[in-house]
């Protein structure tokens, strides 16, 4: 082909028809540029498909974590709300002096010794998040909704490492000298076959020296202050979980 472009410039040459090879010429550059357009075309095209066939791979695989870390926020939304619950009872025993029995307020004190985390499996998300991948995603909207996650676990974070510090520093050891933690074992068995394998503490306790502890109320209302701020960033959380799973649908939809 070049051979045959070749030869037509020389015959034209020959032959003193300037005028014409100067045409020629332009004509050869202009299907010479639109060779290399076409290429460059051709070449994004195939990027582009590339791309797209990674970025619905990478979305299947985020809609698929971000629906487990649903489930578990779920848990833990149900956890928190059942627990502020349980301490308002206490709190309200406290405050207006109900008469309680020993076995009740041991069931209530004891039904929550540690305060669930949440920390969801989102490895494809943080992989978006530390690969650069995020250009890969064509959606502004998710992209923005992916940046602004750690924000939100962050701040929950925060809330659940105040609720972690009571856990550890005031509920243990005031707990620990008031309660007997051997009975936690019977509220948690639910087998009355296996409950009689772990015995009732012989140890008995004054139940009105801890409802008459200053230390015991205060702890109940940072708890339920801390849980309460809890369950609002679980709900932004949420939120946000669902927006994401809905745009990424709609997207794989549209593909």
């Amino acid at each position: 082909m070049i051979k045959f472009f070749r030869k037509i410039r020389q015959n034209l040459l020959s032959e003193g028809k300037t005028g014409k090879y100067m045409k020629y010429a332009i004509g050869e550059i202009i299907l010479v540029m639109i060779g290399i357009l076409l290429a460059l075309q051709i070449n994004n095209w195939n990027e582009n498909r590339k791309n797209n066939i990674i970025e619905e791979s990478t979305l299947l695989s985020l809609k698929s974590d971000l629906e487990s870390a649903l489930v578990q926020l779920d848990v833990k939304l149900e956890q928190n709300m059942r627990f502020r619950y349980l301490d308002s009872i206490l709190l309200d025993v406290v405050h207006f002096k109900k008469d309680i029995s020993t076995d009740s307020l041991e069931r209530l004190a004891l039904s929550h010794i540690y305060s669930p985390g949440f920390d969801p499996e989102l490895g494809t998300l943080n992989e978006i998040l530390s690969t650069g991948k995020m250009e890969i995603i064509q959606n502004r909207t998710l992209r923005k909704h992916i940046s602004t996650w750690n924000k939100y676990m962050d701040e929950l974070e925060e809330v659940d490492g105040k609720l972690a510090h009571f856990d550890l520093q005031v509920k243990d050891p005031l707990y620990s000298k008031y309660l007997p933690y051997r009975n936690i074992a019977r509220l948690i068995m639910s087998d009355e076959s296996n409950a009689n394998q772990m015995p009732k503490s012989h140890f008995k306790w004054n139940s009105k020296e801890l409802l008459n502890n200053k230390e015991f109320e205060n702890m109940l209302s940072n708890y339920i202050i801390y849980s309460t701020i809890q369950h609002s960033r679980l709900l932004d959380i949420k939120i946000n979980i669902n927006e994401m799973i809905t745009l990424i649908e709609r997207d794989i939809n549209q593909k």
